[in-house]
């Protein structure tokens, strides 16, 4: 895969970025809420008169209105630093992986298997693929859904699932790639 090295950086930076932005902490605030209005003063004549009279000129007036009713919060996802820190470790695991086991359905997996009974014995390149994206999906989703304190877990248990089989992949001879 020619673009892992560049998803593996925007990873590693998305990961090194505070938890709050200057936007998401104004958008909490209920005075950012506010839309302009503007209302216009009009000097209307129902005259049938030649010249229509005006006595003030149109002055435009520009008011404020501020949305003062409690807005419901969005959900926020509150991860700790470690938990990202794992959460990026099993990504870059999870990309090792499907590098090593890409490499081997590329070579037409001679002398080799595949040992995951979702894949099959002889998965695609494209089967590999799909399987790694609801993989990654599959498993920072529920990790985002479970509550502060079983989330170190799950993504521990998934890291150590892939540390695992790039461990014994690596044992048979095939190198790391991504």
């Amino acid at each position: 895969m020619r673009h892992t090295p560049a998803v593996l950086i925007v990873v590693a930076a998305l990961a090194a970025l505070p938890g709050q932005s200057v936007a998401q902490r104004a958008l909490k605030d209920h005075e950012f809420w506010a839309a302009p209005r503007a209302y216009h003063q009009r000097d209307i004549s129902w005259k049938l008169s030649a010249a229509p009279i005006r006595s003030t000129p149109l002055k435009p007036t520009v008011r404020l209105t501020v949305f003062s009713a409690a807005l419901p919060a969005p959900p926020r996802l509150s991860w700790r630093q470690s938990d990202i820190a794992l959460a990026g470790a099993f990504t870059v695991a999870l990309l090792i992986d499907a590098g090593q086991t890409r490499w081997l359905a590329q070579g037409g997996w001679r002398n080799f298997r595949e040992s995951n009974p979702i894949l099959g014995s002889h998965p695609t390149v494209g089967q590999l693929n799909t399987y790694t994206a609801v993989t990654g999906l599959a498993v920072l989703g529920a990790a985002a859904a479970l509550p502060a304190r079983v989330r170190p877990w799950l993504l521990g248990a998934a890291l150590a699932v892939e540390t695992f089989t790039i461990a014994g992949t690596t044992h048979q001879g095939i190198a790391i790639r991504f």
